[in-house]
């Protein structure tokens, strides 16, 4: 019904919206309420002398017949709800020649069009296609989330398995993966541990299209699991005040050269040491690269003015001068403290930046080819213990190979060794040839003055690094002491200066006649030598006071001791509270928004 009680004109109202285009639920109501039957007293026609009027009677004499009465015109009511005619007379225009309406409607009734919306029109709502169409896809639906579900259960499991292979640092690939090896590595071997009795199991021996153990699916996992973890390190550093990088090389197992770049900072839960990932420095190791490389990688973690310190590990930072590393970095980020690594063993730092002299990365290369030796073939191993009674440190399986201990064994041992080497060449008939050419050059080396000079120079100086090393390695000292310790090292170091003499003399004694062969004073050996010695120890000095001469700017830290309180009462270190008010002066540099909490820290 209309506004008013007025009863709406349905012909009317599906000539502007068709029943096609209506709802189930609106076409079964006009299905169920059946057509109109208006009287259309305004349809009539003048003929000669009488006037033709639409007769009620027709709706009985036609079942199909009904009508407009905005329009005052005739329609077929099958035929206005499903003929497929949409622009017929009894669907569209409508009828209104009442002269006609015997014939027109007597050849209507009998078209194929009108048969057939019959037929549609009596079977309407008995069998319900969209509905039949609609529990298809319904049915289709459920069965897809089903899919997807068990689907995801399976990268889940997958995704665990990268996860766990990762945090424990075991490799994914095997030797041989096909279907007969006995070990086809641990990520295949892994999820097949854990799938069975479960959905994994038939997963993975039925599905032919993702089974998810492919090379290119791991390293897809393993870059969608280093992305996640990436963003989830770039949120927390966001939030993070200050931060500080961590650099340490290491090798893959093509034997390339990679640094592991780490990030340290504190959150609302404590400190977080995250690492980021590798980085291939193969082709680049000089301090520009290493540095520009840093630098890139701060910035791309929007952090780089928030390093307030950098730490580095490993011979590729090393070799690469690490005076100019660390520099470069300050250059971009001018808080960012140079700070020794605890795991630091100081003489393996000293002794790589040493061989950045020719002479010592030659004499470090015979020592450590020495060790190498005896490590590789047990049969040396027990001539080593038997006449030794010492055996040489192992060569390790990175590139920190020189240790003061094998330093201090190889002097203290330099007979014994050389007898050894001698035992080797007399008996030869029971040593291969590599033995017998090893032996020959490293009994000639023992006896090479220059070899032995460096011997001699280096053993004095990892005394006194290993027992400062072993001071800076103390949790329950202070840095105040620790910095002391380091300036005595210095002193020590200066004052051997003065015992060039004695060490030339005593190698003299024990080796073969010295030569300057290598260097530019030939003419003068001991002049050679003496530079050659006065060298190792500006080296040594040079190396030690960049390490720590950022340290000197934490000594306030001493403030914070409670165990130093009772000495700060009766005398209080107002040097200490200088060396803090310079360093709130740097942190001025900081931006704005860092600056308060590290102001806190200082108050």
């Amino acid at each position: 019904m209309a506004d008013g009680g007025e009863e709406i004109d349905l012909v009317a109202d599906m000539l502007t919206k068709p029943f096609s285009r209506r709802s189930f639920q609106e076409k079964l109501d006009i299905v169920k309420n059946g057509r109109q039957t208006p009287k259309l007293a305004n349809l009539f026609q003048p003929g000669k002398g009488f006037v033709r009027h639409f007769q009620v009677s027709n709706y009985e004499r036609y079942p199909w017949l009904t009508a407009s009465e905005d329009h005052c015109t005739l329609y077929c009511w099958e035929c206005l709800l499903f003929a497929n005619d949409r622009l017929g007379v009894w669907s569209h225009s409508g009828f209104a020649n009442l002269s006609c309406l015997t014939k027109a409607a007597g050849r209507h009734q009998s078209t194929a069009g009108h048969l057939q919306a019959t037929v549609l029109l009596k079977t309407f709502g008995e069998t319900r296609v969209d509905l039949q169409l609609n529990e298809q896809v319904r049915r289709e639906t459920e069965l897809h989330n089903e899919k997807v579900k068990k689907n995801r259960e399976i990268l889940k499991r997958l995704i665990d398995c990268v996860i766990f292979l990762g945090k424990q640092e075991l490799s994914f690939r095997g030797h041989d993966e096909s279907a007969g090896s006995t070990n086809r590595g641990n990520y295949l071997e892994l999820p097949s541990f854990l799938a069975e009795n479960t959905d994994l199991h038939y997963h993975l021996t039925t599905n032919k299209v993702f089974c998810g153990t492919s090379g290119k699916i791991q390293n897809d996992l393993i870059s969608a699991i280093a992305e996640v973890m990436g963003e989830e390190i770039k949120r927390e550093i966001n939030k993070a005040q200050f931060v500080a990088v961590m650099v340490d090389e290491t090798t893959d197992a093509s034997n390339a050269a990679q640094l592991a770049l780490v990030l340290r900072y504190v959150t609302d839960i404590g400190v977080k040491e995250r690492f980021v990932r590798f980085e291939d420095v193969t082709s680049g190791k000089q301090a520009d690269d290493i540095a520009a490389l840093i630098v890139g990688f701060l910035e791309e973690y929007e952090c780089l003015d928030k390093v307030v310190a950098q730490c580095y590990d490993g011979a590729a930072v090393m070799s690469s001068g690490l005076n100019g590393v660390q520099a470069k970095v300050k250059e971009r980020a001018p808080i960012a403290l140079f700070i020794h690594c605890h795991a630091h063993r100081l003489n393996l730092v000293l002794t790589q930046g040493a061989s950045k002299l020719k002479e010592c990365k030659i004499f470090f290369a015979h020592l450590n080819g020495l060790a190498a030796f005896f490590s590789r073939s047990p049969k040396r191993t027990q001539l080593l213990d038997d006449i030794c009674q010492r055996r040489l440190p192992r060569v390790a399986p990175t590139r920190w190979q020189y240790t003061s201990r094998l330093v201090s064994t190889v002097f203290e041992k330099r007979d014994a060794l050389k007898e050894l080497f001698d035992h080797i060449l007399e008996h030869h008939d029971n040593y291969d040839e590599d033995s017998l050419r090893c032996a020959d050059g490293f009994n000639a080396r023992l006896d090479d003055f220059e070899f032995c000079f460096l011997l001699h120079t280096f053993n004095g100086i990892f005394e006194h690094s290993d027992v400062l090393f072993a001071i800076l390695q103390s949790k329950t000292l202070d840095v105040q002491f620790c910095l002391a310790r380091v300036k005595e090292f210095c002193d020590t170091i200066e004052r051997a200066r003065g015992q060039f003499d004695e060490i030339y003399e005593a190698t003299a004694c024990i080796s073969s006649a010295p030569s300057a062969r290598r260097g530019p004073a030939k003419g003068d050996v001991r002049a050679h030598y003496h530079q050659l010695h006065s060298n190792v120890l500006d080296n040594i000095l040079c190396q030690i006071r960049n390490r720590f001469q950022d340290h000197e700017q934490l000594m306030f830290l001493s403030l914070l001791d409670p165990q130093q309180f009772k000495t700060y009462r009766k005398k209080f270190p107002h040097s200490l509270l200088q060396l803090n008010a310079e360093s709130r002066n740097t942190v001025q540099s900081v931006p704005a928004e860092n600056r308060t909490d590290c102001n806190v820290c200082h108050d």
